[in-house]
């Protein structure tokens, strides 16, 4: 047994670790939670300023790092996705025999594909959340069966969802999503599709930037006249029902769906229309009349 401990003592073995960096880290702390007591290492993060400007004060950026047995700092590299959506960049710290490098690279983002699911306990985004489910997606998968579901009123406890949506990779790691490919939605025990159909006749693009429209498996294209809502991933604060004049003491019906957002939160008008007025009116404040085919007329009130 002895023989057995001694040979393994005498293997040198590599520890690989990961970590997020926050907007408050200094080397030394990016360091500390990766595990490494490393004195010359925390001074190359200090003072390389490729390594400063790619880590500190960069919040959200996976860092994974390579360890010796002793906790000395082999390797880290780090990667964040570009605007582009296309590429990414990676930067790799190495020790070499004379010290630290640092260098970054770009390279391209490769697309794969997702998928999850869920139930509905309390609300969309919540379930959409405990599925790990990026915010992106979750919003379009609103959006897609907006014309069908009143997201705001009609989900019921026990609706289930599932969706495939792209993903773009850096080094085999998630970056962010793309588009919902196709997606299923059980509402109130009624099952709606979607799938994503992409134009054979729009030039080739990146994934999440194609050209098409979603359908239903019965071909049935699932684009409305009329959106659900103004605005986009905000919450409904009341429907539509009576409130208390307090001018005329007299309960009136209040026609319209009140929305809590941020001042400044762009309004969208829910259909192709005409701008009929746009001004100060009455107890809608800053207002906007949208006058739509047949007759039809949506009011945005109380804007900023």
């Amino acid at each position: 047994m002895q023989a057995q401990m001694d040979a393994l003592e005498s293997q040198s073995f590599k520890l690989y670790r990961s970590e997020l960096t926050r907007s408050t880290d200094s080397a030394e702390s990016i360091l500390r939670r990766l595990g490494i007591d490393d004195p010359l290492a925390a001074a190359h993060l200090r003072s390389d300023p490729i390594t400063r400007a790619a880590l500190i004060g960069r919040a959200g950026r996976k860092i994974n790092a390579e360890a010796s047995a002793s906790n000395g700092l082999l390797s880290l590299s780090a990667r964040w996705a570009l605007d582009d959506g296309l590429n990414f960049k990676r930067l790799v710290v190495q020790k070499t025999a004379t010290g630290f490098k640092s260098k970054v690279e770009v390279a391209a983002m490769t697309a794969s594909n997702a998928m999850a699911g869920g139930s509905i306990q309390s609300s969309l985004f919540a379930a959409t959340d405990d599925a790990r489910i990026p915010d992106a997606v979750a919003v379009q998968l609103a959006e897609i069966f907006s014309g069908d579901i009143d997201f705001h009123r009609a989900l019921r406890k026990g609706d289930r969802f599932s969706v495939v949506y792209e993903t773009m990779e850096a080094d085999g790691e998630p970056m962010r999503s793309g588009r919902v490919l196709s997606a299923e939605f059980v509402n109130s025990g009624k099952a709606y599709q979607a799938m994503w159909f992409e134009d054979p006749l729009a030039p080739a693009a990146t994934p999440g930037r194609s050209k098409g429209n979603y359908y239903a498996l019965n071909g049935q294209s699932l684009r409305r006249a009329f959106l659900a809502s103004p605005m986009q991933f905000s919450r409904v604060t009341s429907g539509f029902k009576m409130r208390f004049h307090p001018i005329l003491q007299t309960w009136r019906a209040h026609l319209g769906v009140d929305y809590a957002a941020p001042t400044g939160t762009p309004v969208r008008s829910v259909g192709d229309g005409v701008v009929e007025f746009a001004g100060v009116q009455g107890g809608f404040g800053n207002v906007v009349f949208v006058k739509h085919r047949n007759n039809n007329t949506t009011v945005y009130g109380h804007l900023s």
